[in-house]
C-alpha cells in the first residue's frame, strides 16, 4: 500500500488533517537524521491548511512559512518524494497563507499532483481505501465510520470488493452529506442485527 498516494488523496479531497497520518508514517520510516524534509513540508503544509480552517490563525502561518522552508531546503534523500510530486502551486499558495493566515476559509489550496495525477480516493486501491478511512475515522473520532470500516475490511478479505460497505466508506471519506453518513448507519444497522441474529442460534 502506497501510503504516499492514499496522503495526497486525502489532500486532495480536503482531508488535510488525516492526510498526514499517512504521511507522517511513511516519514518516520526513516531513522532520525534521514527523514525526508520534503515530505515533513507536505506534512506541515497539511497541518497549516486545517489550522487556518479551525481559526488558528498564528498556527497557520508559523506553519506554513516552516512547510515552505522545508519543502524549499528538500533534496533527494532516496526516498523519490521529491521526483513524485508537483507542488509548486502549494509552495506558492502557502506563501500567500503566511500574510492571510485565514485563506483556507474562503479559498482551498491547490491540488498537488503524484507523477502527473491529481489523485483522489476513488483512484485508490482497495487496501489504499481502508488506510484512507482508517485516517479519517481516527482524526474525526468518528465510531460509525470505524464500524463500516470493519465490515468493508470483512467483505475485501471474503473478495467482495463490489461491497456497499467499500462503496459507503470511500463516499463518506470523500464528501461525508448526511444522506451518506444515514445510508451508512443503515447497512451498519443491517449488519449489526444480522451478526446479532446468527449468535443467537447458538445461545
Amino acid at each position: 500500500m502506497d501510503r504516499l498516494r492514499v496522503g495526497i488523496a486525502l489532500y486532495n479531497v480536503g482531508r488535510h488533517l488525516a492526510a498526514h497520518e499517512p504521511l507522517e508514517e511513511l516519514w518516520l520510516e526513516a531513522p532520525a537524521g534521514e527523514r525526508d524534509d520534503y515530505l515533513q513540508g507536505l506534512i506541515q503544509a497539511c497541518a497549516a491548511v486545517h489550522k487556518s480552517r479551525s481559526g488558528n490563525e498564528t498556527g497557520a502561518a508559523g506553519l506554513a512559512e516552516s512547510a515552505v522552508g522545508y519543502i524549499d531546503a528538500g533534496g533527494d534523500t532516496g526516498t523519490g518524494v521529491r521526483e513524485r510530486l508537483a507542488v509548486d502551486a502549494l509552495v506558492g499558495w502557502l506563501g500567500r497563507l503566511v500574510t492571510d493566515p485565514d485563506l483556507a476559509t474562503r479559498e482551498s489550496p491547490p491540488e498537488v499532483r503524484l507523477g502527473g495525477e491529481a489523485v483522489g480516493v476513488y483512484d485508490l486501491t482497495p487496501g489504499g481505501v481502508v488506510a484512507a478511512a482508517e485516517a479519517v475515522a481516527e482524526t474525526d473520532d468518528d465510531d460509525l465510520l470505524r464500524a463500516a470500516l470493519g465490515y468493508a475490511e470483512s467483505d475485501l478479505d471474503a473478495g467482495d470488493e463490489s461491497s456497499p460497505f467499500v462503496t459507503l466508506t470511500l463516499d463518506c471519506v470523500r464528501d461525508p452529506t448526511p444522506i451518506v453518513r444515514q445510508r451508512l448507519r443503515e447497512h451498519v444497522g443491517r449488519r449489526r442485527s444480522r451478526a446479532a441474529d446468527v449468535e443467537g442460534l447458538f445461545e
